[in-house]
This record gives structure tokens, C-alpha cells and sequence, in this order.
């Protein structure tokens, strides 16, 4: 007994001194973790917990960084987990496909049904397929209920609504530059995948949307969560570009916002045509340059169409393609500046041609042919090309671009003009794209108009120059005119630009025009965030520069939650402090605060935005707050105040959700505040009155007498069953003594 008692007494003292132990212990646990940590982590330990392949997975701890690799969550074969290209017919069966399982925002189509086209020719089907192999150019178009809008006969898609910005997206116009037909399709994949599906931890680190693309903070880096950065330093060069946690490594700008995706599909049209070029890319994959072309064509390869350049009028599909010869060059093709400074050569001469085999080694064979001259008058002035398109008035007779000397002779270009200038949902006559991309490779690069020119800037210079910087950030890519790198004639971002006013970029990523399948993944992921960044810009890409320029977004702000002042009863009053140059549109459905209460259970206590996010929102209008002023962020001077009032009964408990969004006159739409679609939280305590002193007293008696006088009730029960138990007792004795 007394060695019990000892024991006891030795674990109760025990228990006393554990806590101090622990205090005592602490720091030096915690220097021993610090130490460990400073030495870095793995990518296994970072990302590939218990082997559940979170973002990233790896083989083995021993085979280092080369034994990890990207896995995405959409699973599939190789082709669609980027470690093998596409050929022609899996990426259509895949585009297909994709569109028949979220038909509700994804639209599949091959080529244009045609018609009268914006140039009162007429076109039907056949006008855009390929030259050699007779293939349609396969598209698919993305918005929010793509089933409903306005139905475009010409082009052949619906889901077209005249208050939302277009942008087109196209991939190979090159054939062989297989990444650029690659990247698109990292694209699609990842909006057909997370779009709609609420906030995601991307790399398994329980945290929501912490790295977006580029550098989100300002701070100078583009890991803004610094998971990359924790790794030890032979980890951080995922890629082997030689530069550590950059873009395309393992932990940069791996967790974006799904909700900000889905609210660019909701609100824009994007028209994403990953291969343009069919007939070169099925011949360049499949007979010039087969796989591994990394290996027999490292600095070669097919890159026009195949449009027949014999000597014969017309070309004749049957017959076979002349290597030494044949096809155009696709970006050199539209009309904008056509055949200038290069000219146009055209190669009727047998024998004339550059042997084909040198452009193996990446020797040209006419890889800058530009197309066939034209031969009609079409003014009808009896003078032919006299007024070439370069949005001059060149013959003086009142009309401009009217007789072309060339361009625009191909299908795959026929098909880029048409889609462009047929799509006018809005009426005024005008192309819809504001804002427009094409991926080539290679040089790491993001180029912007002009092209045909050297020496030369476009009007909005300044502007197209802030763009581009915004993209060669989120890739580390350099940003530069086109020109600058050589002059260009014909080419689609001088097209969309000179004869549409559409803000134009074209990406060229990667390191080569083969490139070796181990890099397929980590460049797609690289250039994924650029689409996106190219459709939130497409409602104002001017507008949106010149905010850029001042920092507008980033001086202005949102109340935050501690500092909005709850009131004793009535509306919560939300206020934002825009610059003045941020000419805000008052009209609801443009601007306002997103509102909603949550009123979290036991169970949801832990609940986060990717747990509410099915909760819908509701919006508060905004209204101008009359000669009051407000100060900006970053000492940037003084600005407006406009507020909004949030309807919040009285009575009401819970947490109080909201965000804003605002845009402006000139057509900037909907932007966001805070970024990155987070939002503010109020707790909200009852606020409601307790009523009249009669009341109160009256509520007082009533309890009391409920309490008082049940406690009383209970207890005149406790004593009566005691009363009762012990007559039953002695009962009991007086019976067993008397047996």
C-alpha cells in the first residue's frame, strides 16, 4: 500500500514539473529544428508526402531533383501529362473530348462553316482546309454557358454576349515548333479542370492561392511563398536554366487562384486555336523530321505550310510535296505591311530553291516565303496593288487598304482573318479582340508590334511595353519590340495590331524548335499564367497599362475588417479609396461589394474559403461619398472615397464575408479588391435591443420563477424520494430480522 502511495506521489510530481521541463527544453528543440531547416529541404519531404504525388513526384530520395517530375491532377497518358507531344489526331480526339465533358463552358469546333465574309467574299468549309492534307484548323471557345448568347452562323459557335472582352489565343503557326502547340493545350487542360471547382491547394501545403503567377507581393520575387526558396540549394534549380527558383522550378507560382480563373471565364470569350498549322505540323512530325527530331533536326525543321510553289497555276493536292520549294510562311502571310522589307519571292523556277536538305541543319529553303503576289484589281481602277494595307490611303482615292499587293493567300491565314473580322458581337462594325497571343519558339522571348519597321514605335508604345514586362516577369523572359530582334513583314501581331488596334504579344518560349520531351512539362507550366494574364486584360488593355504605369491598382484599397466600424444597429458601411484617374462606373452590376454571413456549426468551425466557397454571394452597390477625400497607399497622394452599405439585420450572428469589385467607364471590368480572390472577415455579435426596463424586469421575474421555482420543485422531490427510500429500507430490515 505505502509503495503505491510512493508511486502515485512520484507520477503526480511528475505531471507538476512536466510543463517547466518543456519551457526549459523548448528553445533548445527549437534551435536543433532551425538548424536542420537551414540546411534546406527536399522536394519529397516538401511536396510528395507519403508518397501521395501532391503537385510534384518523385521516384526515389536518391536519385535527387532528376528523380522528381510535375504530375497533374487531371491524370491521363503521357500526351496529357506533358512528357510527349501531340500528334495531330490525339490533340483533337483530346480537344474533342474536353469540350464533351464541360460543355457547359467548353465549345469544339473544326474550321469555319463560312459564308459572306467582311470583304463580301464568299467562303464556305473547304476555303480553310489545309492544302496537302485537307484538315480543318480544330478551336474551341471557353466563356460561362457557351451554349447561350448570340449564335455567330459564319464562324459556328454560340455563347457569344456583347458585354464580354474577346481574346484569341493561337498556337503553331510554325510547324515545326511543337512547344508552341504544347503550351496551349497546358492551358485548356488546367481551365477544363479547376474551373468552378472553388479554391485549391495546389501543392499540398494547407494553404490557399499563396503563389500566384509572377511576382504577386512586389517583393522582388517570384516565389511569393518561399517553398522553392526553403529548399536546400541543389533542389532549386528544378529546370537547369542556371538560375534558382525561377520560373518553370519546382515551387514557383505553383498555387494561382482557381477563383480568379473562373471569374475570367465568366467574363470573357477566348477562342483558343492551339494548331494552326496542321498540314506542316503532320508533316514535319511524321516524314521531315520524325521523332526524336531532337536529335535529327536540333536546329531544323519544316516550318511553312504546304501550299504547292510548281510551276503550275494552281497547286495540286496529289501531288507530292517538293521539299526544295513548297509552302508559305504562315507569319508572313497577313496583309498588314505585306511583302515589306523582305519582299515576296516566288520560286516558279525549278531548281531555284535552296536543297531542302540543309534546312534540316537550319539552313532557310524560303522559310520566309511570303506568298504569291495578287493579281486582281480589286478596286477596279484598272491599276493593280496600289494600295497595299498599311492603314494609309497610298493612291489618294479617298478608300484605304483597298487593293492589296498580296497576303492573306492561304487557308490557315484565310481562317485567322475571317474568325477575326466576323466576330462582332457588339455591332459597331469593329473586331471584338482587343486582345490577342501567339506561341512560337524559340529565344525566350515576349515581343510586341511593330515588326515590319526598325526605329519605329507604335501609339501605344508605352503601354504594349508594360504588358510585356508584366509577362517577362511572370517567365523571366525578355521583353522587346519584334523588330529589335529582326525585322518581320506580314506577320500576325502587326495584322492584329495595325488593321484591328488589338494589343498583340507573341510568346516565343523554350530553347529550341524540337524540343526534348524532359522539358515539355516545366516549360508549359512556365508559360501557363500568360493566357490567363492576356484574358483578364482584354476588356481595356490601354486603360489597364496606363493604371499600371501609376500603380493605381496597388494604391488603392478596400477597408480593411479592423478598420470598418461596426454600428450599434443598421447597415455596415464599406468603404474603398480609388484615385482619380479611376473614373469608377456606379452601375451595380459593374462595381460593388460581394457580400455574404456565414453562420459556422461545431462541425465547420476550421472552415475556410475553399469550404464556403459553394456559399453564394450577394452585392452591395456603391455610391459616391460627397466632398470627402481619402489617402492613398504609398504615400501617392490624396484620392475619392465611395462606400457601400451592407444589409445586415440586427439580429443577425456569424461572420460577415466581403470583397469588392470595380470598374471603370472606359470599360475595365471588374477588378478586384483584395487581389487574388480573398476577401475580408467581420465577426458579427447580436446587436438587436433587449427591450424596455418593464420588459427586462418582467423577463427577470419569469426566469426566476421558472428557475427558482423549478430548482425548489426538484429539490421538494429529492426529499420526498429520500422519505420514501427509507420506509423502504426499514421495511426490508423489519422483513429479513423477522424470517
Amino acid at each position: 500500500m505505502v509503495a503505491m502511495q510512493f508511486e502515485s506521489r512520484k507520477t503526480s510530481l511528475m505531471i507538476l514539473i512536466l510543463p517547466f521541463l518543456l519551457s526549459f527544453l523548448s528553445p533548445v528543440v527549437s534551435s536543433s529544428y532551425a538548424q536542420d531547416a537551414s540546411e534546406g529541404k527536399t522536394p519529397w519531404e516538401t511536396w510528395d508526402l507519403d508518397n501521395e504525388g501532391l503537385y510534384i513526384d518523385c521516384e526515389s530520395e536518391s536519385e535527387g531533383i532528376s528523380g522528381c517530375d510535375y504530375t497533374f491532377p487531371w491524370g491521363g497518358n503521357d500526351m496529357m501529362q506533358f512528357k510527349e507531344y501531340y500528334t495531330f489526331d490525339a490533340l483533337k480526339s483530346r480537344m474533342d473530348r474536353i469540350a464533351a465533358d464541360n460543355s457547359e463552358f467548353i465549345q469544339y469546333h473544326e474550321g469555319l462553316n463560312g459564308g459572306v465574309n467582311d470583304r463580301g467574299q464568299l467562303t464556305d468549309a473547304d476555303t480553310y482546309k489545309g492544302w496537302h492534307y485537307n484538315n480543318e484548323v480544330p478551336w474551341v471557345k471557353i466563356t460561362a454557358d457557351v451554349e447561350g448568347g448570340e449564335t455567330n452562323d459564319f464562324n459556328g459557335d454560340s455563347g457569344n454576349y456583347a458585354d464580354r472582352p474577346d481574346v484569341m489565343i493561337v498556337g503553331n503557326h510554325h510547324a515545326r515548333e511543337w512547344m508552341s502547340h504544347t503550351t496551349p493545350m497546358m492551358f485548356l487542360e488546367t481551365v477544363a479542370y479547376y474551373y468552378d471547382g472553388g479554391p485549391v491547394d495546389n501543392d499540398g501545403d494547407g494553404r490557399l492561392d499563396e503563389d500566384p503567377w509572377g511576382d504577386a507581393d512586389g517583393d522582388g520575387l517570384v516565389d511569393d511563398d518561399g517553398d522553392c526558396l526553403a529548399l536546400a540549394p541543389e533542389y532549386q534549380d528544378s529546370n537547369g536554366d542556371g538560375k534558382a527558383c525561377n520560373p518553370g522550378d519546382f515551387g514557383v507560382d505553383e498555387d494561382w487562384s482557381e477563383v480568379e480563373l473562373t471569374n475570367i471565364i465568366n467574363n470573357r470569350e477566348i477562342y483558343l486555336i492551339p494548331l494552326l498549322n496542321s498540314d506542316g505540323f503532320i508533316y514535319d512530325m511524321e516524314v521531315f523530321c520524325p521523332a526524336p527530331a531532337w536529335e535529327s533536326c536540333p536546329s531544323g525543321g519544316w516550318r511553312k505550310n504546304l501550299r504547292n510553289n510548281g510551276p503550275e497555276p494552281l497547286p495540286d493536292p496529289n501531288e507530292q510535296v517538293d521539299e526544295d520549294c513548297d509552302g508559305v510562311d504562315l507569319n508572313r502571310n497577313y496583309q498588314f505591311e505585306w511583302g515589306w522589307p523582305l519582299g515576296a519571292t516566288v520560286p516558279l523556277i525549278p531548281g531555284s530553291c535552296t536543297p531542302a536538305e540543309d534546312e534540316r541543319a537550319g539552313i532557310t529553303n524560303n522559310d520566309v516565303y511570303t506568298g504569291p503576289y495578287d493579281t486582281k484589281d480589286d478596286d477596279g481602277d484598272g491599276r493593280l496593288n496600289e494600295d497595299n494595307v498599311d492603314g494609309e490611303d497610298d493612291d489618294n482615292d479617298g478608300l484605304t487598304d483597298e487593293d492589296p499587293a498580296g497576303g492573306n493567300s492561304e487557308p490557315e491565314t484565310k481562317f485567322i482573318q475571317d474568325m477575326t473580322e466576323m466576330n462582332d458581337d457588339d455591332g459597331d462594325g469593329a473586331s471584338d479582340y482587343k486582345a490577342t497571343l501567339t506561341y512560337h519558339s524559340y529565344s525566350e522571348l515576349v515581343l510586341y508590334p511593330w515588326g515590319h519597321c526598325t526605329g519605329c514605335e507604335t501609339t501605344d508604345h508605352e503601354q504594349l511595353v508594360w504588358h510585356g514586362d508584366q509577362m517577362a516577369e511572370m517567365t523571366d523572359y525578355t521583353n522587346m519590340q519584334s523588330s529589335d530582334l529582326y525585322p518581320t513583314t506580314g506577320d500576325f501581331c502587326d495584322w492584329h495590331y495595325g488593321v484591328h488596334g488589338s494589343y498583340c504579344y507573341t510568346m516565343e518560349i523554350g530553347t529550341a524548335f524540337h524540343q526534348h520531351e524532359d522539358d515539355i512539362d516545366h516549360i508549359a507550366v512556365r508559360n501557363n499564367g500568360i493566357a490567363i494574364y492576356m484574358a483578364d486584360i482584354a476588356d481595356n488593355p490601354r486603360e489597364r497599362a496606363n493604371f499600371g504605369l501609376k500603380d493605381v491598382y496597388r494604391n488603392q484599397y478596400l477597408q480593411k475588417a479592423d478598420d470598418v466600424l461596426v454600428p450599434e444597429a443598421g447597415s455596415i458601411p464599406i468603404e474603398m479609396c480609388l484615385d482619380n484617374e479611376f473614373s469608377v462606373d456606379y452601375d451595380m452590376d459593374k462595381s460593388h461589394v460581394m457580400y455574404r454571413m456565414v453562420k459556422p456549426s461545431r462541425q465547420q468551425s476550421d472552415y475556410g474559403a475553399r469550404e464556403w466557397y459553394t456559399q453564394g454571394w450577394s452585392m452591395a452597390k456603391f455610391s459616391p461619398v460627397e466632398e470627402e477625400t481619402c489617402q492613398l497607399l504609398n504615400e501617392s497622394g490624396e484620392g475619392y472615397k465611395i462606400i457601400a452599405n451592407i444589409p445586415i439585420d440586427n439580429d443577425e450572428t456569424g461572420y460577415l464575408h466581403y470583397k469588392s469589385m470595380v470598374s471603370t467607364l472606359g470599360g475595365s471590368l471588374k477588378i478586384e479588391y483584395p487581389p487574388n480572390s480573398q476577401y475580408y472577415e467581420i465577426k458579427m455579435d447580436y446587436r438587436a435591443p433587449y427591450g424596455t426596463i418593464f420588459g427586462s424586469v418582467m423577463l427577470f421575474m419569469t426566469v426566476a420563477f421558472f428557475v427558482w421555482g423549478g430548482l425548489g420543485v426538484c429539490l421538494r422531490m429529492m426529499v420526498d424520494d429520500d422519505s420514501t427510500g427509507e420506509a423502504i429500507l426499514e421495511a426490508e430490515y423489519v422483513e429479513e430480522a423477522s424470517s
